[in-house]
């Protein structure tokens, strides 16, 4: 049975699809069947792994158009054993057209999926809005990437109050997998405000970890492989090599 992970943060620049790409990277090199549904609809994730958007023939929004559709044949594969839903730009005239009822669409598709997978990774909008809605719908824990930065705080008080709402409304077995710092700059004013607020404020969803700003992320980024690969001995990709780890253990 896979466990269904988004990564989600109601503020950009949070390290989110980095986190994405590089846990599943990481569970990749651990032996874990890995899928990573792109929702957002800059499709970084998608480009993050090396992918051009212009050479796509399948992506997650035929399978929003066409429900009937096998949820297999969306799925493409990267050069390093990573399985990926591709996103396209697209996706925003999707997105706008959802209603309520479109609420549990993924969650649908993730359950064809099911026995096919270890993991499924989902990076989401970082805002509210009917694609986080599937994704906190169809999924089983959360993983909410702080960059140690101005506002984090306030954008992570906002996405841990969209989790308290969808447990409440429609998904009551949600959870939380963990609060994990990036970009962290040790020395700063910013930085290590923002790292002692959040220790003070949510000490029991804090993973025990956090991810250091890394040039060698900004440039895997670049030419579409995850830093885990593009540079495995740094101290970022030790961190996501740990948090892989971290997720497997807890479902064994």
């Amino acid at each position: 049975m896979a466990k269904v992970i988004p990564v989600m943060m109601y503020k950009g620049g949070s390290g989110k699809t980095t986190t994405v790409n590089n846990t599943g990277a990481a569970l990749v090199n651990l032996g874990q069947r890995t899928l990573v549904i792109d929702l957002d609809r800059q499709a970084n994730a998608t480009t993050g792994v090396g992918f051009d958007l212009n050479e796509l023939t399948v992506s997650v929004n035929d399978l929003f158009a066409d429900t009937s559709k096998d949820p297999r044949s969306a799925i493409i594969e990267t050069d390093f054993g990573l399985h990926f839903m591709a996103a396209t730009r697209g996706l925003a005239k999707t997105a706008m057209n959802m209603s309520p009822a479109d609420m549990f669409l993924l969650r649908d598709i993730v359950a064809k999926l099911d026995e096919h997978y270890d993991f499924i990774l989902i990076d989401t909008p970082p805002n509210e809005g009917y694609m986080t809605y599937n994704a906190l719908a169809a999924a089983d824990q959360v993983l909410i990437p702080v960059a140690t930065q101005g506002f984090s705080e306030e954008g992570l008080a906002q996405t841990l109050d969209g989790i308290s709402q969808a447990r409440k409304s429609y998904n009551p077995k949600l959870s939380i997998a963990g609060v994990l710092f990036t970009k962290v700059e040790k020395g700063t004013v910013v930085s290590s405000s923002v790292l002692a607020n959040v220790q003070e404020d949510y000490p029991d969803v804090l993973l025990p970890f956090a991810v250091p700003k890394a040039a060698s992320l900004d440039k895997g980024n670049m030419v579409g492989i995850p830093g885990v690969i593009f540079d495995p001995r740094h101290r970022a990709s030790e961190v996501y090599m740990s948090l892989a780890r971290r997720l497997i253990d807890a479902v064994q």
